[in-house]
Order: structure tokens, then C-alpha cells, then sequence
């Protein structure tokens, strides 16, 4: 399985505010701008960036909220931002609920029908992203086979489980 692509931008940006830091520490003008320009390249592509997991979806959220908290301060905003904090931060945990989803999705018409103005607008697209990336079927796994003896057919109406509960026992 692959990781989340927007997992992986996220490295990239800490690892770059990390070096930013230490280019200015530095007064190293030049890789500041550097990291500045990698910084900006970053963020665009993280924006156009699909997750595919809950936890690259929280991050979407919270990049959302920052957002929406910058630009205004009105109190439904501010209400809406405390709500979409929280989701992300039981997206962050691998935590999805489904009153969590159909808020979200709520929200997403809010944002994209322009109750929210032009910010609002802009933010949509990450909410709509990131709806995607949390509503991803998760893969489980219920119980693995030992591997069978060649030669040996068992011809019992045991599942997996209990085999391997019964040979560990």
C-alpha cells in the first residue's frame, strides 16, 4: 500500500520550514528564497493533491480552517472553525464518524453556495478533497491462514481463526 501522497508534502514542508529556519539563523539570503520558492511550489501542489487516507484528510481540514480563521472573523465562522478543528482531530487519530461526514458535506455546500463569500470559495475545493480521502473504504484484514503441509488436506469445517487459535493454544 502506498502512502498518502499528502502525507508526503507535508514532510516536505516541515523538513523546509526546518531549513528555512536555519537559512535565516544563517542570514544565508539565498536559501532562504530558495526554501521560500519550494515553500510556495509545495503548498500549490498540496493544494491540487488528493488524500487518500483519514490523517491526509485532516490535514486538508486543518489547512481549511486556517484559512477560513484568517480571513474573518465572524462568529459563525468561528463556530464552524471550532468544528472542523475537531474533526480533524479525530481524522488525525484515524478516527471517522459518520456525523462527522455528513457535517462535512454540509459545510462543503455552505462553503461552495457562497455563504461564506469568496474565501469560503476558495476554501471548498480542500473540504471536497478531503471528503474524498475520508470516505475511502478502509481494507481489513479478519484472520490469516497458516500456510497448509504439502500433502495434508484437512477436511474440517474450521475457518482460519480457529485454526490458529486452536495451534497457539
Amino acid at each position: 500500500m502506498r502512502i498518502d501522497p499528502v502525507i508526503v508534502l507535508v514532510e516536505e514542508l516541515k523538513a523546509s520550514y526546518t531549513a528555512l529556519a536555519r537559512a535565516r539563523q544563517a542570514e544565508d539570503w539565498g536559501s532562504a528564497q530558495r526554501e521560500l520558492t519550494k515553500q510556495a511550489a509545495t503548498q500549490a501542489e498540496l493544494r491540487e493533491t488528493e488524500p487518500t487516507s483519514v490523517i491526509g484528510a485532516a490535514y486538508l481540514l486543518r489547512e481549511a480552517a486556517a484559512e477560513l480563521l484568517a480571513s474573518q472573523a465572524d462568529a459563525d465562522v468561528a463556530t464552524s472553525n471550532v468544528r472542523l478543528r475537531e474533526a480533524a482531530a479525530r481524522m488525525e487519530q484515524g478516527v471517522r464518524q459518520l456525523a462527522d461526514l455528513v457535517w462535512l458535506r454540509q459545510f462543503h455546500r455552505a462553503l461552495a453556495g457562497g455563504w461564506y463569500g469568496r474565501v469560503g470559495e476558495e476554501v471548498a475545493p480542500l473540504v471536497a478533497m478531503s471528503l474524498k480521502g475520508a470516505a475511502r473504504p478502509l481494507l481489513l484484514y479478519r484472520a490469516a491462514c497458516p500456510p497448509r503441509v504439502a500433502g495434508v488436506a484437512r477436511a474440517t469445517s474450521e475457518t482460519c481463526a480457529m485454526r490458529i487459535i486452536r495451534d497457539v493454544s
